[in-house]
C-alpha cells in the first residue's frame, strides 16, 4: 500500500491506495465481508453445537440471532473485538469470590491455580468492588 495524495473521508489525509492505485470493487468488499459472516456464523454455530449441546437447526438459529445482533449494534462501524482477557480474568475472580466460605483459601488455590496469597487478594479485591457496586450512593457520584 502507498500513502494516496487524496484526503481520507475523516479529512486527515492519511488514506491509502492499494499499490497500482486499482480500488477493489464492491462485489470483492461485499465478499470479503460476507465471506467473513459466514465464517462467524459457522464457528458460532459449532460452538452453540458442541458447548451447549444445541441441535444443528436450533444453534444456527441461535448464531444468526447473535450475529444480527452484533450487526445492529456495528454495522458500518470499525469495530475492535478484544480477546477479552480482562473479562475472563474477572469472571474467574467472581468464581472464586462466590465459591469462598472463609475458610478455603488453600482449597480454592490448588483448584485455580494460584498462591493462597492471590487467593486472598482476589477475595478482598473483589468483596470492596461487590460491597462498593450494592452501597446505595447519598449523594450522587462523589
Amino acid at each position: 500500500m502507498i500513502p494516496s495524495p487524496y484526503p481520507s473521508p475523516q479529512g486527515r489525509g492519511d488514506s491509502v491506495r492499494p499499490v497500482g492505485g486499482k480500488e477493489p470493487t464492491v462485489d470483492e468488499k461485499r465478499g470479503k465481508y460476507t465471506g467473513m459472516l459466514m465464517e462467524w456464523l459457522e464457528e458460532i454455530t459449532a460452538v452453540y453445537m458442541a458447548d451447549l449441546k444445541m441441535t444443528p437447526d436450533n444453534a444456527r438459529s441461535a448464531a444468526e440471532l447473535a450475529l444480527a445482533t452484533i450487526q445492529a449494534h456495528s454495522a458500518g462501524c470499525a469495530s475492535y473485538i478484544a480477546k477479552g482477557h480482562l473479562w475472563a480474568v474477572t469472571e474467574k475472580h467472581r468464581r472464586i469470590y462466590r465459591r469462598f466460605t472463609g475458610a478455603n483459601h488453600g482449597q480454592l488455590a490448588r483448584e485455580f491455580g494460584l498462591t493462597e496469597r492471590q487467593v486472598y487478594t482476589i477475595i478482598e479485591r473483589v468483596g470492596r468492588e461487590e460491597f462498593e457496586r450494592k452501597q446505595i450512593k447519598l449523594f450522587g457520584d462523589a
